[in-house]
Protein backbone atom coordinates (compact mmCIF):
# COMPACT_ATOMS: atom_id res chain seq x y z
CA UNK A 1 0.00 0.00 0.00
CA UNK A 2 1.53 3.55 -0.60
CA UNK A 3 1.40 5.63 2.26
CA UNK A 4 0.35 8.65 0.10
CA UNK A 5 -3.31 9.90 0.73
CA UNK A 6 -5.44 9.84 -2.44
CA UNK A 7 -7.04 12.42 -3.48
CA UNK A 8 -11.11 12.96 -2.64
CA UNK A 9 -11.72 12.63 -6.35
CA UNK A 10 -10.30 9.27 -6.75
CA UNK A 11 -11.57 8.02 -2.74
CA UNK A 12 -15.31 9.11 -3.48
CA UNK A 13 -16.95 5.92 -3.82
CA UNK A 14 -19.36 5.68 -6.46
CA UNK A 15 -23.20 4.32 -5.31
CA UNK A 16 -25.85 2.41 -6.86
CA UNK A 17 -28.15 5.29 -6.28
CA UNK A 18 -26.00 8.00 -7.41
CA UNK A 19 -25.34 6.59 -10.89
CA UNK A 20 -28.75 5.89 -11.18
CA UNK A 21 -29.71 9.74 -10.71
CA UNK A 22 -27.23 10.70 -12.57
CA UNK A 23 -28.67 8.43 -15.73
CA UNK A 24 -32.23 9.36 -15.19
CA UNK A 25 -30.90 13.10 -15.50
CA UNK A 26 -28.99 12.60 -18.40
CA UNK A 27 -32.26 10.60 -19.97
CA UNK A 28 -30.19 7.37 -20.01
CA UNK A 29 -32.39 4.19 -20.53
CA UNK A 30 -30.75 1.82 -18.66
CA UNK A 31 -29.55 1.04 -15.32
CA UNK A 32 -26.52 1.70 -13.28
CA UNK A 33 -26.25 -2.27 -12.82
CA UNK A 34 -26.14 -2.52 -16.43
CA UNK A 35 -23.73 0.14 -16.98
CA UNK A 36 -20.91 -1.43 -14.53
CA UNK A 37 -21.69 -5.09 -15.94
CA UNK A 38 -21.33 -3.47 -19.10
CA UNK A 39 -18.12 -1.75 -18.32
CA UNK A 40 -16.66 -4.93 -16.65
CA UNK A 41 -17.27 -6.93 -19.90
CA UNK A 42 -15.34 -4.43 -21.67
CA UNK A 43 -12.32 -4.59 -19.52
CA UNK A 44 -11.93 -8.39 -19.47
CA UNK A 45 -12.14 -8.29 -23.35
CA UNK A 46 -9.22 -6.10 -23.17
CA UNK A 47 -10.49 -2.49 -23.59
CA UNK A 48 -8.78 -0.02 -20.99
CA UNK A 49 -10.52 3.27 -19.51
CA UNK A 50 -9.60 5.71 -22.63
CA UNK A 51 -11.94 8.82 -22.71
CA UNK A 52 -12.28 9.50 -26.30
CA UNK A 53 -13.07 5.86 -26.92
CA UNK A 54 -15.50 5.20 -23.79
CA UNK A 55 -17.33 8.54 -24.44
CA UNK A 56 -18.47 6.93 -27.58
CA UNK A 57 -19.31 3.54 -26.01
CA UNK A 58 -21.08 4.87 -23.53
CA UNK A 59 -23.17 7.12 -24.98
CA UNK A 60 -23.82 4.42 -27.64
CA UNK A 61 -24.89 1.74 -25.01
CA UNK A 62 -26.92 4.50 -23.11
CA UNK A 63 -28.42 6.04 -26.08
CA UNK A 64 -27.23 9.29 -25.83
CA UNK A 65 -26.23 12.10 -28.18
CA UNK A 66 -23.34 12.57 -25.90
CA UNK A 67 -22.61 11.89 -22.16
CA UNK A 68 -22.80 14.55 -20.33
CA UNK A 69 -19.16 15.49 -18.49
CA UNK A 70 -20.29 14.20 -14.65
CA UNK A 71 -21.59 10.92 -15.53
CA UNK A 72 -18.10 10.03 -18.14
CA UNK A 73 -16.11 11.59 -15.18
CA UNK A 74 -17.56 8.96 -12.68
CA UNK A 75 -17.98 6.24 -15.41
CA UNK A 76 -14.28 6.35 -16.44
CA UNK A 77 -13.72 6.75 -12.24
CA UNK A 78 -15.84 3.09 -12.04
CA UNK A 79 -13.93 1.84 -14.84
CA UNK A 80 -10.34 2.41 -13.00
CA UNK A 81 -11.56 1.07 -10.01
CA UNK A 82 -13.29 -1.80 -11.23
CA UNK A 83 -10.36 -2.60 -13.51
CA UNK A 84 -8.29 -2.06 -10.42
CA UNK A 85 -10.71 -4.76 -8.67
CA UNK A 86 -10.42 -7.37 -11.23
CA UNK A 87 -6.90 -7.49 -11.23
CA UNK A 88 -6.36 -7.83 -7.42
CA UNK A 89 -5.36 -11.15 -6.25
CA UNK A 90 -7.66 -10.27 -3.00
CA UNK A 91 -10.80 -10.90 -5.13
CA UNK A 92 -12.17 -7.46 -3.93
CA UNK A 93 -14.23 -7.65 -7.23
CA UNK A 94 -18.40 -6.78 -6.81
CA UNK A 95 -21.04 -5.99 -9.27
CA UNK A 96 -22.59 -2.80 -8.49
CA UNK A 97 -25.47 -3.75 -7.25
CA UNK A 98 -28.97 -2.31 -5.66
CA UNK A 99 -28.83 -2.53 -1.67
CA UNK A 100 -32.45 -2.48 -1.70
CA UNK A 101 -34.39 -4.12 1.34
CA UNK A 102 -36.59 -5.89 -1.57
CA UNK A 103 -34.86 -9.05 -3.05
CA UNK A 104 -36.91 -8.83 -6.45
CA UNK A 105 -35.32 -5.36 -6.89
CA UNK A 106 -31.41 -6.86 -5.77
CA UNK A 107 -32.30 -9.95 -8.17
CA UNK A 108 -33.25 -8.08 -11.36
CA UNK A 109 -30.22 -5.76 -10.82
CA UNK A 110 -28.08 -9.09 -10.97
CA UNK A 111 -29.85 -10.18 -14.19
CA UNK A 112 -29.39 -6.52 -15.55
CA UNK A 113 -25.44 -6.49 -14.53
CA UNK A 114 -24.98 -9.78 -16.43
CA UNK A 115 -26.59 -8.55 -19.45
CA UNK A 116 -24.16 -5.39 -19.55
CA UNK A 117 -21.13 -7.72 -19.19
CA UNK A 118 -21.98 -9.91 -21.67
CA UNK A 119 -22.81 -6.56 -23.80
CA UNK A 120 -19.40 -4.83 -23.09
CA UNK A 121 -17.23 -8.20 -23.71
CA UNK A 122 -19.50 -8.41 -27.49
CA UNK A 123 -18.34 -4.54 -28.08
CA UNK A 124 -14.90 -5.19 -26.82
CA UNK A 125 -14.17 -8.08 -29.51
CA UNK A 126 -12.21 -10.03 -27.73
CA UNK A 127 -9.72 -11.41 -30.12
CA UNK A 128 -7.96 -14.26 -28.22
CA UNK A 129 -8.88 -17.70 -27.89
CA UNK A 130 -11.67 -18.38 -25.04
CA UNK A 131 -10.57 -21.17 -22.71
CA UNK A 132 -13.52 -23.27 -21.85
CA UNK A 133 -14.14 -21.91 -18.89
CA UNK A 134 -14.19 -18.68 -19.76
CA UNK A 135 -16.60 -19.66 -22.25
CA UNK A 136 -18.86 -21.63 -19.92
CA UNK A 137 -19.11 -18.75 -17.49
CA UNK A 138 -20.20 -16.50 -20.19
CA UNK A 139 -22.82 -19.45 -21.37
CA UNK A 140 -23.93 -19.35 -17.25
CA UNK A 141 -24.13 -15.58 -16.91
CA UNK A 142 -26.39 -15.29 -20.30
CA UNK A 143 -28.65 -17.31 -18.57
CA UNK A 144 -28.54 -15.74 -15.54
CA UNK A 145 -29.39 -12.37 -17.20
CA UNK A 146 -32.65 -14.14 -18.94
CA UNK A 147 -33.85 -14.92 -15.38
CA UNK A 148 -37.27 -13.45 -13.86
CA UNK A 149 -35.95 -12.42 -10.33
CA UNK A 150 -39.14 -10.26 -10.29
CA UNK A 151 -41.29 -13.51 -8.04
CA UNK A 152 -38.52 -13.38 -4.98
CA UNK A 153 -39.96 -13.29 -2.15
CA UNK A 154 -38.50 -11.67 0.80
CA UNK A 155 -37.24 -14.96 3.04
CA UNK A 156 -34.06 -16.49 4.09
CA UNK A 157 -34.46 -19.48 1.69
CA UNK A 158 -34.30 -16.99 -1.55
CA UNK A 159 -32.15 -14.71 0.20
CA UNK A 160 -29.52 -17.48 0.56
CA UNK A 161 -30.27 -18.53 -2.93
CA UNK A 162 -29.59 -15.22 -4.02
CA UNK A 163 -26.12 -14.51 -2.63
CA UNK A 164 -25.15 -17.84 -3.96
CA UNK A 165 -25.79 -16.75 -7.78
CA UNK A 166 -24.38 -13.23 -6.71
CA UNK A 167 -21.48 -14.73 -5.51
CA UNK A 168 -21.35 -17.23 -8.59
CA UNK A 169 -21.58 -14.04 -10.60
CA UNK A 170 -18.72 -11.91 -9.04
CA UNK A 171 -16.11 -15.42 -9.49
CA UNK A 172 -17.19 -16.02 -13.25
CA UNK A 173 -16.37 -12.47 -14.11
CA UNK A 174 -13.07 -12.45 -12.41
CA UNK A 175 -12.15 -15.95 -13.92
CA UNK A 176 -13.42 -14.16 -17.46
CA UNK A 177 -11.25 -11.03 -16.86
CA UNK A 178 -8.13 -13.09 -15.71
CA UNK A 179 -8.11 -15.71 -18.27
CA UNK A 180 -8.80 -13.60 -20.86
CA UNK A 181 -6.29 -10.54 -19.89
CA UNK A 182 -3.71 -13.43 -18.87
CA UNK A 183 -3.48 -15.13 -21.97
CA UNK A 184 -3.09 -11.11 -23.64
CA UNK A 185 -0.55 -10.66 -21.79
CA UNK A 186 1.60 -13.81 -22.02
CA UNK A 187 0.49 -15.82 -19.34
CA UNK A 188 1.31 -13.38 -16.57
CA UNK A 189 -1.01 -11.46 -14.45
CA UNK A 190 -3.58 -9.02 -15.99
CA UNK A 191 -2.21 -5.89 -17.48
CA UNK A 192 -2.60 -2.59 -15.57
CA UNK A 193 0.24 -0.92 -16.85
CA UNK A 194 -2.80 0.54 -20.11
CA UNK A 195 -3.64 4.19 -21.02
CA UNK A 196 -5.63 5.50 -18.01
CA UNK A 197 -7.57 8.22 -17.35
CA UNK A 198 -6.90 11.11 -14.73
Amino acid sequence: MSPSTPSAASAREISFDDLANQIVVAGGKIGPSELHGFICGLLAAGARPDKSRWQKELAEFLDLDAVPADLLRDALQLAERSQQDLADNNFSFQPLLSSSDELAERGQTLCHWCEGFLHGFGIGKYAGELLPTSSEALKDLAEIAQLNASDLENNPEQERELFEVQEYVRMAALNIFVECNSAADGGETPATDAPTLH
